[in-house]
């Protein structure tokens, strides 16, 4: 069982990053392969708009960012953490989704998550708003959420909740639980939403066809 911590903060030692830490400890108690990246260590550079990767399937940026995609690709399970900045996620995180390859590549197909914000004053539901939206109109089957209204930098009590939605995590991917309205939201996402799209673009989308064919995703019909 593989499953990716992304933590979306600038500090490695920030509140979200206390928390997603006991998230990986929790996890690997049970056994599973709980890896964390810190968005801070990566080099990154910022989405050009250029709209190529969706013809060719590829990123002509190889930089961290197509590697964490691919090992989110590879992955069981993700758990992305961010605090709230200006009622929202981090900057980081925000050019992490720009670049990841994750709504029309349909990058967390079946994958099992929950959404980590951390807040000192106001706005903690509207940054995990920007996480549900990213997890449910990639394919994600959503497990769980926590935000935490904490000060600035601090410690979290949070051990008994972590403990419970880590456990909730393990189990959701152990036995491939998903929740009904998030099969339905998924479904009329993709099919009413994504699909007409992307078919409407043509030769100019194929490399999304590409990757929905590598995840078994049917696109000859709606």
């Amino acid at each position: 069982m593989k499953i990716v911590i992304i933590n979306g903060s600038p500090r490695k030692n920030g509140a979200t990053a206390k928390v997603l830490n006991e998230f990986a400890g929790q996890l690997a108690s049970k056994g599973a392969d709980a890896t964390m990246f810190h968005l801070s260590d990566l080099e990154m550079t910022f989405c050009k708009g250029c709209c190529g990767c969706y013809k060719t399937g590829q990123c002509f940026l190889d930089d961290d960012a197509k590697m964490l995609s691919k090992t989110i690709s590879e992955a069981d399970g993700l758990i992305i953490g961010t605090p709230c900045y200006v009622s929202d996620v981090s900057g980081q995180l925000k050019a992490f989704i720009d670049r990841g390859h994750f709504v029309f590549e349909q990058l967390l197909k079946g994958k099992h998550t929950i959404g980590v914000v951390t807040y000192e004053n106001y706005g903690g539901s509207l940054a995990y708003k920007t996480l549900k939206s990213l997890f449910v109109f990639s394919g994600a089957k959503t497990v769980d959420k926590l935000i935490i209204k904490t000060p600035f930098g601090s410690n979290p009590k949070a051990g008994p909740q972590i403990a419970s939605k880590a456990a909730r995590l393990h189990s959701s991917i152990k036995n491939n639980k998903s929740s009904f309205l998030c099969g339905i939201i998924n479904f009329f996402v993709l099919n009413f939403g994504i699909k007409p799209f992307v078919r409407k673009k043509g030769e100019a989308y194929q490399g999304v066809l590409q990757h929905w064919e590598e995840r078994g995703i049917p696109h000859r019909t709606i």
